[in-house]
């Protein structure tokens, strides 16, 4: 080749790179040399003396007491090449469109000083892993010797709260096996003293492994006495907040600029899945427990005397909705056949708290039926108990979103919704059964205008998140906002105008009818009202309720720049 013809050559780092003249010598490709051969050239060309060129990627020893495995991005090596993540989807035998690491970008605000850096980012491996704490069936564990955060296959049954759980949304559905997967740092590779996959695919050596000290990791993180605090090279512009489980990563850079940078895709928000068992799961069960309080309302109005159809018919109905509740969120889960162990997560996990709720409300209901049935007491004892654990449902079901820490599903937007949901359909389902009996008209017009309070208060709460369309910060209620009123604008618009209909519109106009005399025999025409009103009730809510799950957004790990 002649001379000042392009060829590859290696720099002084070890790294292939590429330069024309005879500036360096020049040497063969990497196809054509090993890596004992290409460290041997290189110690021969350059000596001992320049030993802190050619580093090692792993530690030298076992994590002491305190520490653990963790990986090093240098920001100021990575070329956003993607070997990495080849080198991971590869090794690990990845699905389509599975990614256990990928690439994203963060660039500068300022057209004066355009600049952007590429980053790497995979599991990790928290200090306190949310995916860890949430599983409902113990399928995670933390090494106690290396650290290393892994997901137990054989254990999981595809709930997918991990993915809702972590910050970082790490876990990876898997529809095939109907299983989460996630790095776990190549961790048999380590074991015999191998790098992971992503660590020695690295053509700029810009991902190692290191030993972290956990205790400086929660000093630096959570500003604990007598340790280092955070700094804004600490973590990641537009990440999740590192306070809230301790990720081990570590990245570095030298650039000054760094602080000033912005995630370049800040500014795009994404509709989310619908998740639409979890939908009618959450629905069903709020609605049986308003109509187990109803329940009472309609004994006190004298319509449910004991041994009457109106005694057991809100029982029964509510005990319907429970079973049903139950049953179709088994469409949720990748491996339905395991969800009889969503109890061991109790110490921890909501989702397994909300799960043994359910179990009790549901058997809470099926002894309110029992005693309806079979002994006809007609008191309010057992509709009592049966509303008061399906309430503790519904407060576990807010908990579970609430301990995701996402703004949008955080306890005072979350809770009342599912309030106004326990309130809205236990009314409208009351509404209807007391059309049916001998509820005197009164006590019927008492029950809708229940229903239209429920309405207002419903919307109310509801609407609390649009004022934030106004902010400009591009935060995960800013964001929120823009998908209801954008994406999402003519869905929440119309669940808004199902839900009026049904709770305030209907119910008042029958209520005027009903004090203005219109109707000589107004039982058929309060039957039909209590119908129609029921049926855009529920349609309202099915549409927020899948509005509550496809419009959330939260802080996530840098990615690429969207057009």
């Amino acid at each position: 080749m002649a001379t000042g013809e392009t060829r590859r050559r290696w720099g002084a780092s070890g790294v292939a790179s590429y330069g024309t003249g005879m500036a360096y010598p020049l040497l063969p490709g990497p196809e054509e040399l090993s890596a004992a051969e290409r460290f041997a050239s290189w110690k021969d060309r350059w000596g001992a003396g320049r030993r802190g060129v050619y580093r090692d990627l792993l530690p030298g020893r076992m994590p002491a007491a305190g520490e653990q495995y963790a990986f090093e991005v240098d920001l100021d090596l990575c070329s956003g090449c993607k070997a990495c993540v080849a080198a991971c989807h590869a090794l690990n035998g990845l699905d389509e469109g599975e990614t256990w690491r990928w690439t994203g970008v963060l660039q500068s605000g300022s057209s004066r000083h355009a600049w952007h850096q590429t980053v790497t980012t995979a599991c990790h491996h928290c200090v306190e892993p949310a995916c860890l704490a949430g599983c409902p069936v113990l399928a995670y564990e933390k090494d106690p010797v290396t650290g290393i955060v892994r997901h137990l296959d054989d254990q999981c049954i595809g709930c997918q709260y991990c993915i809702m759980k972590c910050p970082y949304e790490v876990p990876q559905y898997s529809r095939r096996r109907g299983i989460v997967r996630k790095c776990d740092m190549c961790s048999g590779r380590l074991a015999r003293g191998e790098a992971p996959a992503c660590v020695q695919a690295c053509p700029h050596h810009a991902i190692r492994i290191r030993l972290v000290d956990t205790a400086r990791l929660r000093g630096r993180y959570r500003g604990l006495p007598g340790m280092p605090g955070a700094t804004a090279e600490s973590w990641l512009p537009d990440a999740p907040d590192p306070a809230i489980t301790l990720p081990a990563t570590v990245y570095k850079t030298e650039r000054s600029m760094f602080r000033l940078l912005r995630a370049a895709d800040r500014e795009h928000v994404t509709r989310q899945p619908a998740h639409w068992p979890l939908v009618f799961l959450l629905l069903l069960t709020q609605g049986a427990a308003g109509l187990f309080l109803y329940a009472g309302l309609l004994r006190a109005f004298g319509g449910a005397a004991a041994g009457s159809m109106l005694s057991w018919m809100p029982v029964a109905t509510a005990a319907a909705m429970v079973l049903a509740g139950a049953g179709v969120s088994l469409l949720h889960l990748g491996r339905p056949g395991g969800a009889w162990r969503a109890f061991l997560g109790l110490r921890t996990s909501w989702l397994s708290r909300e799960i043994v709720a359910l179990g009790l409300f549901a058997c809470g209901a099926g002894l309110a039926v029992g005693r309806e049935v079979f002994v006809s007491e007609g008191g309010f004892l057992w509709p009592a108990v049966a509303g008061a654990l399906g309430l503790l449902t519904v407060f576990c079901s807010c908990k579970v979103y609430d301990d995701t820490r996402r703004e949008f599903w955080k306890l005072r937007f979350a809770g009342p919704r599912f309030l106004g949901s326990v309130w809205l359909l236990g009314g409208v389902s009351a509404l209807v059964l007391a059309s049916l009996g001998p509820v005197a008209v009164d006590g019927w017009a008492w029950i809708a205008l229940s229903v239209c309070a429920g309405g207002v208060f419903k919307l109310a709460g509801d609407g609390r998140i649009l004022r934030h369309v106004y902010d400009d910060d591009f935060g995960p209620l800013h964001k929120t906002a823009l998908v209801l009123t954008g994406e999402l604008g003519r869905w929440d618009r119309s669940r808004v105008a199902w839900t009026l209909i049904g709770t305030v519109v209907i119910p008042l106009v029958l209520c005027l009818a009903l004090w203005s005399e219109t109707w000589k025999e107004p039982r058929p025409w309060l039957l039909l009202g209590a119908v129609t009103g029921a049926s855009c009730t529920w349609v309202g809510e099915v549409l927020e309720r899948a509005g509550f799950f496809m419009a959330v957004q939260s802080r996530k790990m840098p990615g690429n720049p969207v057009v």
